[in-house]
């Protein structure tokens, strides 16, 4: 099959769609699809096997729509929709990943509501995205990368919680820190991530007298990741919007971390029965959930768990799309 792919973020850019999109490619080239990509991410680095298309030509974009079998976008964009009114019979795939289109009103959002319903298909990563569709959906919710999100026995669980995701404040990373601030006992967090609230999530650490307690690691990627969430017990995700889905709660679920995270829509149906759950924006609910993680010594992975992470594999949701894809 002939996969034309159109986002306007991919590859390096990191994030969920961009890494989910990624993912998924990867996994379509091992079972023998041609894959090409438009976007309008600049590309620092070639990948094997994968024709990008970095903001091209009217011509260029024509022809890679005429090549393919399925055209599918990450996210509705407006500005790949040209090429419908040329074949409009095209098989044209859209996945729903955020609630951003739902949220917005005016011209663009009116008209990327009448355009979805002209799809194809449509999937929603969660069910909580699917009951905001105005259309029927397929639900696929994301996969992790299983071959480096997974347990490394060298490694000690010997630190409590941690935070994983972009430094912005619809992450919640602030009122993390403030929650931790009244736990009245000792505790250690660990920060992974980088962006724009870095240097006043810094200076609320120091505010509140928690620079001992509270380490910024940064920007962590890849197996280097994966290994430093093996040192954590707890992962938190105190997301203060809603999220489409939570590939992070996957990777911490996978890595051994034990979930305590916001009802944020999508996030919790990644979480799903595999952790506890706070309002968001509650600081005293989590205040008391990360005291009560503190003294549980009960095991994170369980053979349900076990079960539950495979249904979010690479191979295993590559082929649900590759479902819709035919």
């Amino acid at each position: 099959m002939n996969i034309l792919i159109f986002s306007a973020v991919f590859y390096p850019a990191i994030g969920g769609i961009e890494n989910q999109t990624l993912l998924l490619i990867q996994e379509f080239i091992k079972k023998g699809h041609q894959v090409k990509v438009i976007t309008y991410q600049k590309q620092k680095a070639t990948l094997p096997n994968i024709d990008i298309y970095y903001a091209p030509s009217y011509l260029s974009f024509l022809k890679a729509y005429n090549w393919c079998d399925t055209f599918y976008m990450p996210n509705i964009s407006l500005k790949g929709l040209w090429l419908l009114l040329l074949n409009p019979k095209k098989h044209w795939v859209i996945s729903h990943n955020d609630y951003h289109f739902f949220h917005r009103k005016g011209l663009i959002a009116k008209l990327k509501s009448y355009f979805v319903k002209l799809a194809t298909q449509n999937v929603a990563v969660s069910k909580s995205i699917a009951s905001h569709l105005d259309t029927p959906s397929k639900v696929i919710p994301n996969s992790y990368d299983e071959s480096m999100f997974k347990i490394y026995p060298e490694e000690q669980r010997t630190y409590d919680f941690v935070f994983l995701g972009r430094l912005v404040t619809q992450k919640g990373c602030d009122m993390l820190i403030r929650a931790c601030s009244k736990l009245n006992r000792p505790f250690t967090l660990g920060i992974i991530g980088i962006g724009a609230e870095k240097s006043r999530l810094e200076a609320l650490t120091k505010e509140l007298n928690l620079t001992n307690e509270i380490k910024f690691h940064g920007l962590v990627t890849k197996v280097d990741l994966a290994k430093m969430l093996n040192r954590y017990k707890v992962m938190v995700i105190p997301s203060i919007e809603e999220e489409g889905f939570g590939m992070v709660a996957l990777e911490g679920m996978a890595c051994g971390c034990k979930i305590l995270a916001a009802n944020a829509g999508g996030l919790s149906d990644a979480v799903s029965s595999f952790g506890k759950k706070f309002e968001m924006k509650d600081t005293n609910e989590l205040t008391r959930l990360l005291s009560e993680s503190l003294d549980d010594n009960t095991a994170a992975i369980t053979d349900d768990l076990s079960a539950y992470l495979k249904l979010h594999h690479r191979e295993s949701v590559a082929d649900n799309y590759l479902t819709v894809f035919k």
